[in-house]
């Protein structure tokens, strides 16, 4: 099969899958999920058959729409469950021919009715009832269209272990009865809380990884960013949906900067800021101004930071004034030692190591930062700040001890060995 046939059919698997399996289980229920998804994976490979044999059809989105659609009701009729399936659903075209009902799948599979199924699958998969690395795993299976071993890769997890997780989703939902729905209006802020913070976590997940030796997943930045973005379109969104849209822009925009060409991490002081995408910090502008309100979120505030940065032409120019001010304001809203411990930095970076050091002195009483290892790192950079170079080698060294995870040691003995250099 030619490249470009592979690079369709994979582009096939991750997004034409999600709409499948979206618009088949708001038709059948999700206590058809597994044969959903067993037979749009059928249809998945009889494309890449067919095509290597024929080559790509005119409208390859509509073929294994066709052919996905097809294999689900011939299994469904096979296994006499046909009727059941129906009523399981509880849609009002139950009691319609088949040629109607498929008429209904046809029309929620074209282009423009497509967002409305992958929305109600959204909400589905971040429903209340799960675990948050449940909604995760549920999330990244059936809407972007990863396979088990690339979310056990991609979430650090033993493979059995996410196999697991994403079955007694699937088996608490659909015993349950959760249908693809959107939330009504009172019901709406919570539902939209929760796909925030999944949405935040997918992509925390991919942008810095605390385990493993890859420190990025760019993957799973991008299916979190596709999925945002999609919320953001709909009526549905709210400011705090866009703000955390601008957030991952602004995140986004500096991936390419964020590892050199070994795949370790580079710090923020150190990278070429020349290799930012421009245009995402554009766009990530853009979707911030959209997200103005009267009671902005810690969404809001975090994005305002990310954009202080990429607006600046160095570390020297960034107004780490304001960066205060905002982490004030995110602590304000959520009392969060990771948040006392960035404005310490940015403290530091304003020139008020005084003040730094005792926001974070503060923060090592506490017994949850004790073990902590980027403590040890925020006050070796006040320490380099103030020319102490020993003390920051010190520091360092005590925050190598305390991590076992191979890409921020590496990232650890490169800044050592950077320090050692200037003594």
């Amino acid at each position: 099969m030619k490249q470009s046939t592979n690079q369709l059919v994979e582009h096939f698997f991750r997004h034409e899958s999600a709409n499948l399996i979206a618009v088949l289980t708001r038709a059948f229920g999700m206590r058809r999920i597994d044969l959903i998804e067993d037979m749009v994976q059928v249809a998945i490979l009889e494309a890449m058959h067919a095509w290597k044999q024929r080559g790509v059809p005119e409208n390859p989105a509509a073929w294994v729409h066709h052919v996905a659609k097809n294999r689900i009701l011939d299994s469904i009729r096979r296994e006499k469950t046909y009727e059941k399936a129906i009523t399981l659903s509880g849609l009002s075209i139950a009691s319609q021919s088949i040629n109607a009902q498929e008429s209904m799948v046809d029309q929620w599979l074209e282009k423009e009715e497509l967002p409305d199924s992958l929305l109600r699958m959204i909400f589905v998969c971040c429903h209340p009832s799960l675990e948050r690395k449940s909604q995760i795993a549920l999330t990244l299976k059936t809407l972007c269209g990863f396979g088990i071993s690339e979310i056990s890769r991609g979430l650090l997890l033993p493979s059995e272990t996410v196999k697991k997780r994403i079955q007694r989703a699937k088996h608490s939902l659909a015993t349950a009865n959760v249908r693809l729905e959107l939330p009504s209006d009172d019901q709406l802020t919570q539902r939209l809380d929760v796909v925030h913070d999944v949405l935040y976590l997918m992509f925390n997940e991919g942008y810095s990884t605390s385990h493993g030796t890859e420190p990025i997943r760019d993957e799973i930045c991008e299916e979190a960013v596709r999925l945002c973005h999609l919320l953001c379109e709909s009526p549905y969104s709210s400011p705090s949906t866009k703000a955390l849209l601008a957030l991952q822009l602004f995140h986004a925009a500096r991936l390419d900067a964020r590892t050199d060409e070994n795949g370790a991490v580079i710090l923020l002081e150190d990278q070429d800021r020349e290799k930012w995408n421009r245009c995402l910090i554009g766009t990530a502008q853009s979707w911030l101004a959209n997200s103005k309100t009267d009671q902005p979120t810690t969404f809001h505030f975090e994005a305002a930071i990310a954009m202080q940065h990429c607006i600046s032409p160095s570390v020297e120019a960034t107004d780490w004034n304001s960066i205060v001010n905002f982490y004030s304001r995110l602590i304000h809203l959520r009392d969060s030692p990771v948040y006392e411990l960035n404005q310490a930095i940015a403290m530091g970076q304003a020139g008020d190591t005084g003040d730094a050091f005792s926001q974070l002195q503060n923060l090592r009483n506490r017994d949850d930062m004790k073990h902590y290892f980027l403590l040890d790192c925020a006050f070796a950079r006040i320490h380099e700040l103030e020319g102490n170079t020993k003390a920051a080698i010190d520091s360092y060294l005590t925050a190598l001890t305390k991590t076992v995870v191979p890409h921020e040691k590496k990232l650890l003995e490169k800044k050592l060995r950077k320090l050692a250099d200037l003594r």
